[in-house]
């Protein structure tokens, strides 16, 4: 464990209160015609609920004492700069999705997205992958457009979705 895993914990989840807090001043709606302060709050209860899971966990983790905490800290960590680098590329393909979102429309831009993230990650069978992220473009595109009406560009497949 780092000294400093369970103070970002904590940070995230004070966080993660005052959102949601803000959240619900704004009015939420209803499941069939949610308002402008439904989705800040289900966001703001993930967000608690995430940190504090991770709080728990970070609080919960024990070093271990003699040998096997020396043979824990030997462990050869991940290069940085291979995570550094991963950091960039992840960064690269969200700025060219923004410049796509547009032409393409979300449902491509999306789903390319996805598929260079979930690569990005070293996920290599490409069968599944191409499932992963069509599945999670139509939970999207069904969550987003359909459902909350949020108008996001159909780009090429305006006359096809419209």
């Amino acid at each position: 464990m780092r000294a400093y895993d369970p103070l970002f914990a904590g940070l995230v989840l004070a966080a993660g209160i005052v959102y949601e807090v803000m959240a619900l001043w704004m009015p939420r709606g209803r499941i069939g015609q949610p308002g402008p302060g439904f989705f800040p709050v289900v966001v703001g209860a993930f967000l608690i609920l995430t940190a504090a899971a991770c709080l728990i966990q970070a609080l919960a983790v024990r070093r271990p004492a003699g040998p096997a905490r020396d043979a824990a800290e030997n462990v050869t960590p991940v290069s940085s700069t291979r995570q550094t680098h991963k950091t960039w590329l992840l960064l690269t393909f969200l700025v060219l999705y923004i410049f796509a979102l547009q032409p393409l429309g979300f449902p491509i831009a999306i789903l390319v997205f996805l598929l260079a993230s979930i690569w990005v990650f070293g996920y290599r069978n490409w069968l599944p992958a191409l499932g992963i992220a069509a599945a999670l473009t139509a939970i999207s595109y069904l969550t987003f457009i359909a459902w909350l009406k949020v108008p996001l560009p159909l780009g090429i497949l305006s006359d096809l979705l419209d």
